[in-house]
């Protein structure tokens, strides 16, 4: 398997419409099954019905950093209405740095959007790690700028998963297939990873809890904040 046959997931969908909330569930029900999973979760913050900023989580380690804010701050990057703090951007960064394809059987970026694009925020890291041979990876992405992502990064043969009309339950399975296929072609074992690191956010679906109920009794559930948030 290699960089033009190893899929990428595209969950997609407009603003609102919980692509975030699918992707957290996707990984909810691969949590047991010892997925090595890099990369980064983005659960937006909403004040007054409007979307206000981001955190980031982590997902190989389960840390935490505040990303963006509408908040002006003289240290940040602005990026549309946004102020992108440098501590966020940075741990970003490391967390979608290039994965040892031995260790790493999932990359996730969410989201990728018009700021990469525009070649800011994760547009470099994206850029290297399509370059070569990854895992198996999951997006997410406005459906106004599919095509264009999809265009910008070349990526060949992408899955795209609606979240108006797909099933979380099948798409966990597509992302395991895709994983076990993966790992197979490392040819190399496989040696049990420490489980993600996912404690349930406010709202979630039983669905979502249930998953993590099953994961292993020794997690340490050590993403206590709890975000209000849409996809």
């Amino acid at each position: 398997m290699n960089s033009r046959t190893t899929p990428v997931f595209i969950i997609t969908g407009e603003q609102g419409q919980c692509k975030t909330t699918f992707l957290h569930q996707v990984l909810g029900l691969i949590v047991g099954a010892n997925v090595r999973v890099r990369g980064v979760l983005a659960p937006g913050h909403v004040r007054d019905g409007r979307r206000s900023g981001f955190t980031l989580v982590d997902l190989a380690t389960g840390e935490h950093e505040d990303l963006s804010s509408i908040d002006p701050d003289p240290r940040c990057e602005v990026h549309g209405r946004f102020y992108f703090r440098p501590e966020g951007l940075a741990f970003g960064r490391r967390a979608l740095a290039l994965p040892d394809p031995g260790e790493t059987d999932l990359v996730v970026i969410d989201e990728v959007g018009r700021f990469e694009l525009q070649g800011a925020v994760w547009a470099d890291a994206i850029g290297r790690l399509t370059a070569q041979t990854h895992p198996p990876m999951v997006w997410t992405v406005r459906r106004r700028l599919l095509d264009t992502v999809i265009e910008r990064w070349d990526i060949a043969d992408p899955v795209v998963v609606d979240v108006r009309t797909a099933s979380v339950m099948a798409t966990a399975g597509d992302v395991m297939d895709a994983v076990w296929e993966w790992r197979e072609a490392q040819a190399a074992p496989v040696v049990p990873a420490a489980p993600l690191y996912l404690d349930r956010i406010a709202g979630d679906p039983p669905l979502l809890v249930d998953a993590l109920a099953g994961a292993s009794s020794g997690a340490p559930a050590i993403l206590r904040r709890r975000y209000g948030y849409e996809g």
